[in-house]
């Protein structure tokens, strides 16, 4: 497959802390690839690394054969990449169409936000999803008008991934997705991941349940004490197979 990602000898230092040692992943568009490793291993610095909320202190990110190390958050938004958090974090004031509405309306120039708001039914960044295929993807149609703050856990951390897919993403950085969901709903959030990379999104997760990860990812790459390698040389569906 096409290489949508790269780091090249990627490192970040926290004074005497190492926290990521000389990565070099390759992701490839089409990839659901899983992240695993203990706590404090590296995973969510590399996120955010990649993501441009910290800068390397060696090393490079290359996005479709550009160099984005020096680029801020926003500009890799525009470019394409697009991450969540182990905490849903979500405008809470805001109903949750309008929440969509805000995180379709920074993937581009759309005008103002009231202007936006009344044309949510069209709105399209650049042949990206709507707003209306958003909620529908994520089943919070019904909730639509609801104030953030009013939803449960479970559908909070919906939205969270449905404002990530609304920037019109190609690359969705995701940090323990299944964090707190009760069991009946992984098996939804699953089966979701695999629809938005049946349309054409590349996708990285973070994740401590590592039965949900094994059961949606292509591969697996293991990291510990900032450094990466591939679990037994296999991937993720041959290693579920044999568990």
């Amino acid at each position: 497959m096409e290489e949508l990602l790269r780091t090249d000898n990627l490192t970040r230092d926290f004074g005497g802390l190492r926290a990521v040692s000389h990565v070099n992943l390759a992701i490839k568009r089409g990839d659901i690839l899983g992240l695993v490793g203990p706590n404090g291993a590296g995973k969510t610095t590399l996120f955010n690394l990649i993501s441009g909320f910290i800068s390397p202190t060696s090393g490079a990110i290359y996005l479709e054969g550009k160099n984005i190390s020096s680029w801020p958050v926003h500009k890799r938004v525009e470019a394409g990449i697009t991450r969540t958090f182990q905490g849903s974090r979500v405008f809470p004031g805001l109903t949750v169409r309008d929440n969509v509405i805000t995180a379709t309306y920074s993937a581009g120039d759309k005008g103002t936000f009231e202007a936006i708001r009344e044309e949510d039914e069209e709105l399209n960044t650049e042949g990206g999803p709507t707003v209306e295929w958003v909620l529908k993807v994520t089943e919070l149609q019904q909730y639509s008008e609801f104030l953030a703050q009013n939803l449960s856990y479970g559908y909070s951390r919906r939205l969270e991934l449905a404002i990530a897919i609304a920037t019109n993403p190609k690359l969705l950085l995701l940090d323990e997705p299944f964090s707190g969901t009760h069991s009946y709903d992984l098996r939804e959030l699953a089966e979701l991941l695999k629809f938005l990379n049946s349309e054409g999104l590349t996708v990285v997760l973070v994740e401590h349940n590592i039965s949900s990860v094994v059961n949606v990812a292509d591969r697996l790459v293991y990291m510990e004490s900032g450094r990466m390698s591939i679990p037994n040389g296999r991937n993720a569906k041959s290693r579920g197979s044999g568990a």
